[in-house]
């Protein structure tokens, strides 16, 4: 109990401040009352209503003092604290940055703008703000009633008698009640909200970590049908040429017909072909915005990072990226808290079948014309046992280690899913890293025999047959490139997300190896 309640020094001074300004309040406008010509009963209503005015004025003056300290529990530093290498968007202005966007920009600008990623943060306030609804229990609650009457007409009065002329009333109470002990009970909703905290700040990491996944995947992909564009556009280009060859030999009396009729057919192919990459390009930029944050129509221009000349094999250890990710892998955390949550609620179930304890005080005024004046304190400790709850104390505690054993079994699958993540990832690597280096042949050679087909043909010893073959090989050759380039840029940042480092775009930098 003392470590929570020095945590609340801020409420604690707004409490004490406000009491001792509701208790020097009459004090303040007594004289002023005493000097007043009014009859007694006139003066008794005014003090009353000074003590009313004074209870009121006492109550926003600690609300205003609250509302100043904002946070007296500093639930929002123990966010940022669990969240710590990730930047709360909320309240912050996401400027889209100027000329090319680069992108470890669009990873910025996703993570501020990113919808889901603010609801991540979002939902993390809210559980830290549950977490100092629940510190609050360490502290009194304080209200204040108050109500001035006045009747006219005839009335029976206290004693009977019949009166004609009006009847003046007033009462006002301050309650404050404290509860010394509970069993448990608020210490376990405690442990739970800060471990759900815990959860919240772990799920903002996992979140933030998929949405620089899907900046990869959406930055790279818009890089790569940018690419699948130019690259149609040369093939259309070379089968335009390829065609004017053709008529150039038909004319010429060494070729034929049915020549120009394939080089037709092939140049009409690549051209829809053009057609329909340029479409895709203006849909993955489309994707690529809405990812940003931003509407659809958003315009930027790329700048993306070079593929190197050569990668790296991959030489980590599996059993050391399988401990390496039980370590940092933020859903992982998330399901260990939300387990520590549910034993927290066990405690909290069991305490509702044991006593409470509280202290109650209350300072009361009640004046009614006729009848003596009521002003008195008390003050009280209340034991609470409950002795019979129809059986909700048991099934509370079984549903709640019901709960427990749920959380645990989500615990096991997702560590399961972990190491089936860094499995994969890191195969998908593999296989990566791999394609890169045969596809970099694979391009040049097909080039090559691009252009000797095409200057047999020129030459009368080639046939269109084999231009078209060379043609279509290059194409493939280039379309195969083009995925392998970003095959490999998804599949490194699909790993680093399995291992937990994914928290921005230096990880993915070209300089850094991963693993």
């Amino acid at each position: 109990m003392g470590r929570n309640l020095g945590t609340t020094s801020a409420a604690r001074w707004c409490l004490a401040r406000s009491l001792s300004f509701v208790l020097h309040w009459g004090d303040w406008h007594g004289s002023t009352t005493q000097r007043s010509l009014l009859g007694m009963e006139r003066v008794l209503v005014r003090d009353l209503l000074v003590t009313v005015v004074g209870v009121v004025l006492g109550a926003i003056q600690f609300t205003a003092c609250a509302s100043a300290a904002s946070d007296p529990f500093h639930t929002d530093a123990a966010l940022s604290k669990d969240a710590a290498g990730y930047t709360d968007p909320l309240g912050h202005d996401c400027a889209i940055p100027g000329g090319k966007l680069s992108f470890p920009a669009a990873v910025n600008l996703a993570l501020c703008r990113n919808p889901q990623t603010r609801a991540a943060w979002a939902a993390a306030h809210q559980q830290a703000a549950a977490l100092g609804t629940a510190e609050s229990a360490w502290l009194p609650t304080v209200a204040a009633t108050g109500a001035v009457s006045r009747e006219f007409g005839e009335h029976v009065d206290v004693t009977g008698a019949t009166e004609a002329g009006p009847q003046n009333s007033a009462d006002a109470s301050v309650n404050l009640s404290w509860t010394l002990y509970d069993f448990g009970a608020r210490t376990g909703r405690i442990k739970s909200a800060h471990a759900l905290l815990d959860a919240a700040a772990a799920t903002v990491s996992s979140v933030s970590q998929q949405t620089v996944r899907l900046v990869v995947q959406s930055y790279y992909g818009a890089v790569a049908a940018d690419a699948n564009l130019a690259a149609t556009r040369a093939t259309e280009a070379a089968a335009a040429s390829s065609l004017d060859v053709a008529r150039s030999l038909r004319d010429g009396g060494v070729g034929t017909l049915a020549d120009v009729l394939q080089a037709e057919t092939a140049h009409d192919q690549a051209m829809l072909n053009r057609i329909q990459a340029a479409a895709a390009a203006m849909s993955a930029r489309g994707t690529l915005a809405v990812t940003l944050g931003q509407t659809a129509e958003l315009p930027f221009i790329l700048a993306p990072e070079p593929i190197p000349a050569e990668v790296p094999a991959l030489t980590a250890r599996m059993a050391d990226l399988m401990a390496e990710a039980v370590r940092q892998r933020p859903d992982l955390a998330a399901a260990q808290a939300q387990r520590d949550s549910a034993e927290a609620d066990i405690t909290v179930a069991r305490a509702q079948g044991k006593p409470s304890i509280t202290v109650g005080a209350m300072h009361t005024f009640n004046y009614q014309q006729g009848v003596p004046n009521l002003d008195y304190n008390q003050v009280g400790i209340n034991v609470t046992v409950p002795l019979f709850t129809g059986f909700n104390v048991t099934y509370g505690v079984r549903q709640a280690q019901a709960a427990l054993q749920s959380r645990e079994a989500n615990l096991d699958q997702v560590g399961l899913s972990v190491t089936l993540d860094v499995w994969n990832g890191y195969y998908t690597l593999d296989s990566a890293n791999q394609q890169l280096t045969a596809t970099a042949a694979l391009i040049k050679t097909a080039e090559e025999n691009e252009q000797v087909a095409l200057g047999r043909y020129r030459a009368g010893v080639g046939s269109i047959v084999d231009v078209l073959t060379a043609q279509a090989g290059a194409a493939n050759a280039r379309t195969v490139r083009i995925n392998a380039e970003l095959g490999w840029k998804v599949a490194r940042a699909q790993l680093a997300l399995a291992l937990g480092r994914l928290s921005s775009a230096e990880p993915l930098s070209s300089g850094r190896e991963v693993p």
